[in-house]
């Protein structure tokens, strides 16, 4: 199974919620994460711009944005079946729109952190800097 990268807003505290959920639930220990301040994105992704999304780089260096990230990334979690067959189902237009109201709104919603980070309970194999 190859390595699936997560590139996310570290200053965004829903996102660094996002990446310790995906995190405990990765039985692989195939998914990396690092964000878009990063040595990794910089030298590696310049193109790379932080927008309202989380990315996800995939084993065949395919970028995925939204609702596919999600989609993807979710293939290898350990997930309740009908919650990742109700995500796997669900058009990405529909997906889409509600990514987008919460990504717009996040840091109202949920808050900003002072620096970007990475969540501490991640673990350091996993980590992209």
């Amino acid at each position: 199974m190859g390595k699936v990268i997560v590139v996310f807003d570290g200053f965004c505290v829903l996102c660094n919620n996002f990446v310790r959920w995906i995190s405990k639930r990765n039985p692989e220990k195939n998914i990396y994460f690092t964000n878009f301040e990063s040595d990794y994105i910089k030298n590696n992704y310049p193109k790379l711009n932080l927008g309202d999304t989380v990315f996800i780089i995939t084993q065949d260096n395919q970028i995925l944005e939204k609702s596919e990230a999600i989609k993807y990334c979710f293939k290898y979690i350990k997930l309740n079946c009908f919650f990742k067959t109700l995500i796997k189902l669900s058009p990405n237009f529909i997906l889409n729109l509600f990514y987008q109201i919460i990504a717009t709104n996040r840091y109202k919603l949920f808050g900003k952190l002072e620096v970007c980070s990475i969540p501490n309970d991640v673990n350091n194999d996993n980590i992209l800097t």
